[in-house]
C-alpha cells in the first residue's frame, strides 16, 4: 500500500500510481479488451472500404448488383464480425473492472477488521460505507471504459492513417493537424474538473456519514424535537452537493461540446477539400468517399477518450478517498510470531505494566495484575477508569502502548488471533443483534450447531422461552433489552469458551432480566477464567476476587 502525503499534488500522483498497479493486476484482460477493440476498428476500416467500393461501382461504373454480391457479403461479414468483436471487448473490459472492484472492496472490508473496533469507533459508519461502496464503484468506468479506450485511441487512429495516407496524403495531413486540438481541449478542461471532483467526493462522504447518523439516531432526534433542524441540515448539504455536481457536469458537457465542435469542423474541412478536388478532377471518387466515411470514426475514437477523461478524474478522486482509508493505522501483528501451543485450558492471564491512552488522555498507567486459571475476577471502578479497555486489550481490539499481556506465560501478541478468539467469549453492555431470526443470531459463531445444541444453549442462557424463529430487526428490533442480552449469552454457550469477558452485562436490565442473565453468567463462568466489569461491588456477587481500577492502576478492594 502506498504511503499518503499531505499535498494534493503528491496525493494525486500516488493515486494515479495506485490505479496503475491495479491495472497491472488485470493486464491480461485489459490487453484482450484492447485487442478486441482494435480488431473491431480494423473491421470498421474494412467495412468502410467495401462500402466505398460498392458506391463507386454502382454510381460511376454502372456495375450490376449481381456482380457486387461478393462485396455486399464481405461488408455484411465485416459488420457482423465487428459487432461481435465490440461486444466481446465490452464484456472483457467489464469483467476486468468487476475483478478490480471485488479486490478493492475485499481489501476495504479486510482493512476494517485490521483497524479494530476501538479505532473504528471514532469513524462514521456512513463514511466507511461510502468508501467501500460508492468510491469503489466509481472505479468501474475507469477500468471498463477509459483504460481500454486510451489504448485503442493510441492504436486505431494510426491504423486509419496508415490506410488514408497511401490513398491521399493531403487528407491524411488534415486529419493529423486537426486532431491535435482534441487532447489540448481535453487537458485544459479536464484539469479544472479534477479539483471540483475532489470537492464533490469529499462532500458526498460527509453527507453520507451525516445521513446515516441521523437515520440511526432517529428516535433521539424525534425525542429532542430536532427533526426539522436535521432535515434542514440534510437539505442544505444536498443543495451544496447538487450545486457542486452540476458544476462538474457543466465542465463535462463543455468538454463534450468542444470535442464535438472540433470533430465536426475537422470533418467539414476534409469534406470541403475533397469536394473541391473531386470537382477539379484531381482526386478519384473511391478514395474521397472512403476518407469521408472513415473520418468520423477516426475522430470518434479520440472524442470518446476525451469524454471518458471525466471518468479518469472521478476515479482518481475516488482512489484518493480509498487510499486515505486504507492508510489508516492498523493493529500491528507480532513481527516474530511464536509457535505457541493452542490454549487448551482456562488460561492464566498476567498484565505486566500495561499502559494505554486514547490520544493524549492516559487510561491505564502501568497495570500489573495476575488472574489464575478458572479464577473469576470482578473489575470495579468509576466510569472511564479503564475497565472496558482491559477487556478490549484481551480481545486484541488494541495493543498495549507499554507493557505486555501474557497468556500462560506466552505474550498475547504472539498467539494466533483467530485461534485466540475461538476460546474467548465476550458479552458487552449492548450486544449487537443482526437482521434475521433468533436462531441466526444464536448460531452466529457456529452455523453448524445442531438443534439439540441450540436448545441447550438457550436453556443455559435462561432464554428457552424465546422462539428461535422470532424475527429480529436491525439493532435487535423485536427483542427487549433483556431478551437480546440472553440471546447473546446463548451464542456464547455454543462456543464452549475457556475465557469469559463480561462488560457490565446487566447494566441496562430490570431486576427480573438481570437475575436471569446473572444466573446464566454463573453457569457460563463455572470452570472458566472470567473477568466481569461492573461499576458496583455488590454486582460482583459470586466472583472469587474483586479488583478496583483507579487512577489507571489495579489494586485490591479495601
Amino acid at each position: 500500500m502506498l504511503t499518503m502525503t499531505g499535498t494534493t499534488q503528491t496525493y494525486t500522483a500516488d493515486s494515479t500510481r495506485w490505479l496503475r498497479q491495479l491495472a497491472l493486476s488485470v493486464r491480461g484482460r485489459l490487453a484482450a479488451a484492447v485487442a478486441l477493440g482494435e480488431l473491431a476498428g480494423i473491421l470498421l476500416v474494412l467495412q468502410t472500404g467495401l462500402l466505398a467500393r460498392v458506391a463507386d461501382e454502382v454510381i460511376f461504373r454502372r456495375s450490376a448488383v449481381s456482380a457486387l454480391l461478393s462485396l455486399f457479403a464481405g461488408a455484411l461479414g465485416a459488420v457482423i464480425l465487428r459487432a461481435a468483436a465490440a461486444a466481446a471487448a465490452r464484456r472483457t473490459a467489464s469483467a476486468c473492472a468487476s475483478k478490480v472492484k471485488a479486490h478493492v472492496r475485499a481489501e476495504c472490508i479486510a482493512h476494517v477488521a485490521r483497524i479494530g473496533p476501538l479505532a473504528l469507533s471514532g469513524m462514521r459508519a456512513g463514511e466507511i460505507a461510502h468508501v467501500s461502496v460508492d468510491a469503489v464503484e466509481a472505479l468501474d468506468a475507469y477500468f471498463s471504459r477509459y483504460l481500454p479506450q486510451r489504448s485503442i485511441a493510441s492504436l486505431l487512429p494510426f491504423t486509419i492513417l496508415a490506410v488514408v495516407f497511401p490513398l491521399d496524403w493531403i487528407s491524411g495531413l488534415v486529419l493529423v493537424l486537426t486532431a491535435v486540438f482534441l487532447p489540448v481541449s481535453m487537458i485544459v478542461i479536464g484539469d479544472q474538473a479534477h479539483e471540483r471532483n475532489q470537492r464533490l467526493w469529499g462532500r458526498l462522504a460527509l453527507m453520507s456519514g451525516r445521513f446515516l447518523d441521523v437515520l440511526q439516531g432517529l428516535s433521539t432526534v424525534r425525542m429532542f424535537d430536532a427533526v426539522r433542524r436535521e432535515t434542514a441540515e440534510i437539505e442544505r448539504a444536498s443543495r451544496e452537493h447538487r450545486t457542486l455536481t452540476m458544476s462538474v457536469l457543466r465542465l463535462a458537457f463543455l468538454s463534450s461540446f468542444m470535442l464535438e465542435l472540433i470533430s465536426a469542423v475537422s470533418i467539414a474541412i476534409v469534406a470541403v477539400i475533397s469536394g473541391f478536388r473531386l470537382l477539379h478532377g484531381t482526386m478519384a471518387f473511391n478514395p474521397a468517399y472512403f476518407i469521408l466515411l472513415v473520418a468520423p470514426e477516426y475522430f470518434l475514437t479520440l472524442r470518446m477518450l476525451g469524454t471518458l477523461h471525466h471518468s479518469r478524474m472521478e476515479a482518481i478522486s475516488a482512489a484518493e478517498q480509498i487510499q486515505e482509508f486504507l492508510g489508516r493505522p492498523v493493529l500491528e501483528e507480532s513481527a516474530a510470531r511464536v509457535n505457541a501451543p493452542c490454549v487448551m485450558r482456562p488460561p492464566v492471564i498476567t498484565f505486566h505494566g500495561v499502559s494505554f491512552s486514547y490520544g493524549a488522555a492516559p487510561v491505564l498507567s502501568g497495570v500489573t495484575l495476575e488472574i489464575d486459571s478458572c479464577e473469576r475476577v470482578a473489575l470495579i471502578g468509576a466510569s472511564g477508569a479503564g475497565k472496558s479497555t482491559l477487556l478490549a486489550l484481551l480481545n486484541r481490539f488494541a495493543r498495549p502502548q507499554q507493557g505486555t499481556i501474557e497468556i500462560d506465560g506466552v505474550p498475547l501478541a504472539a498467539l494466533d488471533l483467530a485461534g485466540w478468539r475461538r476460546v474467548v467469549a465476550w458479552l458487552p453492555q449492548r450486544p449487537t443483534m443482526f437482521h434475521g431470526s433468533v436462531r441466526d443470531n444464536v448460531t452466529l459463531g457456529r452455523r453448524d450447531a445442531s438443534k439439540d445444541e441450540i436448545r441447550r444453549a438457550m436453556s443455559l442462557a435462561r432464554a428457552e422461552g424465546i422462539p428461535l424463529d422470532t424475527p429480529v430487526g436491525e439493532s435487535g428490533l423485536g427483542l427487549s433489552t433483556g431478551e437480546a442480552q440472553r440471546v447473546a449469552l446463548a451464542r456464547l454457550f455454543l462456543r464452549t469458551p475457556l475465557l469469559v469477558l463480561l462488560d457490565e452485562p446487566t447494566a441496562h436490565l430490570d431486576a427480573e432480566n438481570a437475575a436471569l442473565v446473572s444466573e446464566g453468567i454463573q453457569e457460563l463462568s463455572s470452570g472458566r477464567t472470567t473477568l466481569l466489569v461492573t461499576h458496583r461491588a455488590e454486582s460482583a456477587a459470586g466472583m472469587d476476587r474483586i479488583v478496583e481500577i483507579k487512577d489507571g492502576k489495579a489494586g485490591p478492594v479495601r
